[in-house]
């Protein structure tokens, strides 16, 4: 669930930070630019690690902010495809179940891959597991604990176009990419070099997660954990 993973960038450290600690200064800028960010196809950000190498700071004349090349490591966020995690359900529709980590809202437990058989309970606004042949109900309620196997993780990236603004999805690959350090020019190509889809945003179209998580509770031990306590 949780990797480290190599970046290198170019880190700039305005002038009036000179007189300070300079690895300190380094350790907020990347927390700053970094944190609860997420990169795509390597997940979201959760705090520096450490260092690798910190180069030379050199000053641009233009601004008197100096720039250093930085490689780091970050603890990331990035469950792997067949992964069991825990969440809590926020909310049911006839669609799906959406589940929260805390730190990831958007995850997304569709209709078909809740346990088999369910039906969506139009009184109450929730799913049932209609266990067996005993018949007996059970309701996935909000707030539960839930455990569930993931999928697929999808990232999206929002730029804006000539046209207005452009919501990139892409399937991430089975793992992130920590063997080597990570650059901000890698992190586009990563996205060149994998199936996606692109959709046009309007003014009134709600931004999309950057994270976007899906999978399935329809295995023996998945679902509420309360369903397999004895």
């Amino acid at each position: 669930m949780f990797v480290l993973t190599r970046i290198s960038d170019v880190i700039p450290v305005a002038p009036e930070l000179f007189d300070a600690d300079y690895t300190q200064v380094l350790v907020e800028e990347i927390d700053r630019k970094y944190a609860n960010k997420v990169v795509s196809d390597v997940g979201l950000c959760i705090t520096l690690y450490d260092f690798v190498s910190i180069g030379d700071a050199f000053v641009h004349p233009s601004d008197g902010t100096s720039h250093s090349q930085v490689e780091f490591r970050m603890v990331v966020f990035r469950p792997f495809v067949g992964e069991v995690l825990k969440g809590r359900i926020v909310s049911c529709s006839e669609e799906h179940i959406r589940v929260s980590m805390d730190f990831v809202q958007d995850i997304i437990i569709p209709s078909y891959a809740l346990q088999t058989p369910s039906y969506f309970d139009t009184a109450e606004r929730l799913w049932v597991w209609k266990y067996s042949e005993g018949q007996e109900k059970f309701y996935m309620d909000l707030h539960e604990e839930v455990r569930f196997r993931v999928t697929n993780i999808n990232f999206t990236r929002v730029t804006k176009t000539a046209k207005g603004i452009q919501a990139t999805t892409t399937e991430a690959t089975d793992k992130a990419e920590n063997e080597g350090a990570i650059t901000a020019g890698d992190m586009r190509k990563s996205l060149a070099r994998r199936r996606s889809s692109s959709v046009d945003l309007s003014d009134n179209d709600p931004t999309p997660s950057a994270i976007h998580i899906l999978g399935t509770i329809d295995e023996d031990g998945l679902g509420l954990s309360s369903w397999w306590t004895s």
